[in-house]
C-alpha cells in the first residue's frame, strides 16, 4: 500500500519506451555505406562532367574505300585518355581520307584507321601467298615489312629460272586448319602474275629484310 501511494499515477494510455537496441556496428554500417554512395555519386558527375565530342562510324566503310561526311557522326562521350580517339573539330581533314582498315557502324574512329595512302597504289598489286609455318620468318612477319619472295626449290624439273620478287607485307592471316598461313603481298604490277603462279604451286619462300630505317 506504501509503494502504491509513492508512485506517481499513470497516465492513461502512456506506454513506457523500450531501450534503444541499435548497435555500434550498425552505425559504423550505416556511416560506410553512405560514404560509397557518395564516392559513386561522385565519380559519375566526373565522368559525365568530362564527356568529349568525338567521331563514330556513321556506317560500314571497308578497307582503302575514302572517308566521306556522311560516314561520320558526332557523340559525346567519356573516354579514357589511354583510349586513342579523333576529336569532332578534327572531321573534316578526314574527308577524303582512306579506311586503313574495315570500319564498322558505331566504332570509335581512332587516328591509326585512316591513311592517305591507296593499297596497292598505282603500278602495284597485291599477291595472296599461302604458306607453311617452315617457309616463314621463326620471328614472324607483320604489315609494313619488306621481305623478298623467292622460289623455295630450283632444282626440280619445269621450276624454271629461280626468281626473287621484292615486295611489302600487307596482311598476315591467321593459320588455316592445314596450319597454312596467307600473306598478302604488294609487288610491281609486272610481277604480280608471275609470283601468283608460284605460289600457288607452292614455291614460295619469304626471306624477311633489315627493318631498320
Amino acid at each position: 500500500m506504501l509503494l502504491q501511494r509513492l508512485s506517481p499515477p499513470r497516465e492513461a494510455g502512456q506506454v513506457r519506451p523500450l531501450p534503444s537496441r541499435r548497435s555500434p556496428m550498425m552505425l559504423v554500417a550505416g556511416v560506410a555505406l553512405t560514404a560509397l554512395g557518395a564516392l559513386v555519386a561522385w565519380q559519375v558527375y566526373g565522368v559525365a562532367s568530362q564527356r568529349v565530342p568525338v567521331l563514330v562510324m556513321a556506317r560500314d566503310v571497308p578497307v582503302g574505300q575514302q572517308i566521306q561526311a556522311q560516314d561520320l557522326r558526332t557523340v559525346a562521350l567519356g573516354v579514357d585518355p589511354a583510349v586513342q580517339s579523333v576529336d569532332a573539330a578534327g572531321k573534316g581533314g578526314l574527308i577524303g581520307k582512306r579506311a586503313a582498315v574495315d570500319l564498322k557502324a558505331g566504332s570509335l574512329l581512332a587516328p591509326v584507321h585512316v591513311t592517305e595512302a591507296l593499297v596497292p597504289g598505282p603500278g602495284e598489286v597485291v599477291v595472296p601467298v599461302a604458306l607453311k609455318p617452315s617457309r616463314l620468318p621463326a620471328r614472324g612477319i607483320q604489315p609494313g615489312d619488306r621481305v623478298v619472295a623467292t622460289t623455295a626449290s630450283t632444282t626440280e624439273p619445269g621450276r624454271g629460272v629461280p626468281q626473287d620478287h621484292p615486295a611489302k607485307v600487307d596482311r598476315v592471316g591467321q593459320p588455316d586448319v592445314d596450319g597454312l598461313v596467307v600473306v598478302d603481298l604488294i609487288v610491281p604490277a609486272q610481277a604480280g602474275t608471275t609470283l601468283a603462279r608460284q605460289a600457288a604451286d607452292g614455291q614460295i619462300a619469304l626471306v624477311l629484310q633489315s627493318r631498320a630505317g
